[in-house]
């Protein structure tokens, strides 16, 4: 995210996603004091355009109005509220795609050009189109309010590119944590919010990813996507060069590129970039591990087989992704999953 940046935090948001979030504390009574109370934040930063904000000054903010309204289920208006106008470039990108499924691919690679503290990747099951959201910051309630109202936004938005449609197509969000004490407002659809989940995620029966969305723009979409590319270039180009290629890595979707291909996309010679990357003390075969690594230990976390994982990863077999995972951690995989279910004593 190449825009400039306000508050706490080596993340960013872009602040229309607190202009969102102050309009709903203002509709309770909230002023715009209290809600950036601790934050860093000048009220002034919401009459800005075009700006980011520091994720942990967000946070704050969630966790101000979180505890003025007291409800995790508020953050089923929030992700609501969050139309695809709101999304600047991506909401046209993703509204203007062909299927849900090209709009889920434009999310996953420009995500982190309105919100880099997470990212987005499509889920293991087989009898249901799912999206993951991995966070890249410690859970909190502050957390967790903000990965529901993300799940109910792509939820929202997926249902108003499919219109009537999806009218009666139940989808089902799964959360980390306990449910709040109180139910939950109605959902459409037959919908439903599973709680004490093992990962965050928003999926559909699979025969969503096919639908054609009939208010499709060719040359809107082009616009857009190429907005897009312009917005996710000047953020890579802002970072260190092992920033980058990390980015690169994370925003991949399929399988993971080779050396040649990351210079390619960073428009440099291989030996340029392995040059660069050693002057900033790291390497791509480093880069790469640290990678698989964090994606080993959140997809561990999730319902995804171990060969599942080893595939996903890029490794030729699931004993080979094993022998990697304990060279890192000092575990097994199997070990590793073991010890995240077994409960505190």
């Amino acid at each position: 995210m190449d825009i400039e940046k306000h508050g706490h935090g080596r993340y960013a948001i872009s602040s229309d996603y607190l202009v969102s979030l102050s309009e709903q504390a203002f509709e309770r009574g909230m002023n715009v004091t209290s809600l950036l109370h601790n934050s860093g934040l000048e009220t002034s930063v919401l009459l800005r355009q075009d700006v980011s904000i520091g994720h942990e000054s967000f946070l704050t903010a969630i966790a101000n109005f979180h505890n003025m309204d007291g409800n995790l289920w508020s953050a089923l208006e929030g992700g609501r509220r969050m139309t695809l106008s709101k999304h600047g470039y991506l909401g046209y990108a993703a509204q203007h795609s062909r299927n849900l499924l090209e709009a889920a691919d434009k999310l996953y690679r420009y995500v982190s050009t309105r919100v880099d503290f997470i990212s987005l990747q499509r889920g293991g099951r087989e009898d249901r189109a799912e999206v993951l959201i991995l966070p890249r910051i410690e859970e909190s309630p502050a957390l967790r309010y903000i990965c529901l109202c993300i799940m109910v936004c792509l939820e929202t938005l997926g249902r108003q590119m499919m219109g009537s449609r999806a009218e009666q197509l139940a989808s089902c969000i799964t959360m980390k944590g306990p449910a709040p004490p109180t139910p939950a407002p109605p959902l459409p659809g037959n919908s439903r919010i599973v709680f004490d989940a093992d990962r965050y995620s928003v999926s559909w029966p699979l025969e969503v990813v096919d639908f054609p969305l009939g208010s499709r723009d060719a040359e809107l979409a082009k616009l857009a996507d190429a907005r897009c590319e312009t917005a996710l270039r000047r953020s890579l180009d802002s970072q260190t060069l092992t920033s980058r290629v990390l980015a690169l890595l994370h925003r991949n979707t399929g399988e993971l590129p080779s050396l040649d291909d990351i210079a390619a996309r960073l428009n440099m010679s291989t030996a340029t970039l392995q040059r660069r990357l050693k002057s900033e003390g790291a390497s791509f075969q480093q880069l790469k591990d640290r990678f698989r690594e964090d994606q080993a230990r959140t997809l561990l976390a999730s319902a995804m087989s171990i060969e599942q994982i080893a595939d996903q990863l890029g490794y030729s077999d699931a004993s080979n992704f094993a022998k990697a995972f304990k060279s890192w951690t000092g575990s097994s995989p199997s070990h590793y999953r073991q010890q995240l279910t077994r409960p505190e004593e």
